[in-house]
């Protein structure tokens, strides 16, 4: 009897967990809602207009007592993005709608592909909570989280290729303050963490001026300086460098 006793107990303690787990799942809200009420409370309608973008300021390397100056270029689905710091040179990376690449003084030129080009594609595009459906299969609310100080819901997004992303969306504002996702590497994989604040508004659009990653036990802080949306840019500017062109030729074949 003691047997059969102890095994309904379990039974019973076990339905009472999956209810309690059900009834905290039920006073979450939808994922749905919080990505859409982030885009509505951070620019709204001003994304239909939005075509381009450029963001200039300094990197800090938390320390490392190094700062030099960033640039950022995104128009349509390519970007660019350029650090030069002292003692280590320039860091580029770019992605032309085709090709994600990156190179730097130290290893010289490189070629993302499989998950990591695919983060690649999704972190560039300039609305992606608006149009999430493209680049992940589902969305769900899985918590609430304290992020610098403030309660914010933690949203996970699967993405068609690869890993995971958390989005922690602040509960007051509605903005994106947290993103922790994993990102494949030449190195292996990465756990990237970064942190958003210093939010201003700029031609309708909440911008972060402050982003703040943590890496393999590395603190960089990107600062911008400036921001504009729909300036010209020159297409020229997402063009690959030879040296990545090379690597192409080399393949016998363009991506």
């Amino acid at each position: 009897m003691g047997r059969y006793h102890c095994h309904n107990d379990m039974k019973l303690f076990t339905a009472f967990l999956l209810s309690f787990s059900f009834a905290i799942a039920a006073d979450l809200p939808s994922a749905e809602s919080l990505l859409a009420k982030s885009v509505e409370q951070s620019g709204g309608a001003a994304y239909s207009q939005l075509k381009s973008a450029q963001f200039t300021g300094k990197v800090e390397m938390a320390g490392h007592n190094i700062t030099g100056p960033v640039s950022v270029y995104q128009k349509g689905n390519k970007s660019y993005t350029v650090i030069d710091l002292p003692g280590l040179g320039k860091v580029e990376e770019g992605f032309d709608g085709q090709t994600a690449w990156e190179m730097n003084a130290l290893q010289g030129a490189r070629i993302k592909e499989g998950e990591e080009k695919a983060a690649v594609e999704r972190s560039e595009r300039m609305n992606i909570l608006g149009t999430w459906r493209d680049f992940y299969t589902s969305a769900r609310t899985v918590g609430s989280e304290v992020v610098s100080g403030k309660p914010a819901w933690k949203v996970e997004l699967t993405p068609k290729t690869g890993r995971p992303e958390f989005f922690f969306i602040d509960k007051s504002t509605g903005m994106v303050s947290r993103m922790s996702q994993t990102i494949p590497s030449a190195m292996g994989d990465i756990a990237v963490d970064v942190l958003f604040s210093d939010y201003k508004i700029v031609d309708g659009i909440q911008t972060p001026f402050t982003m703040t990653q943590s890496a393999m036990g590395q603190l960089m802080s990107m600062h911008f300086e400036s921001a504009k949306y729909n300036a010209p840019i020159p297409d020229e500017r997402f063009d690959l460098p030879p040296a990545v062109k090379s690597i192409l030729d080399k393949r016998g074949k363009q991506q």
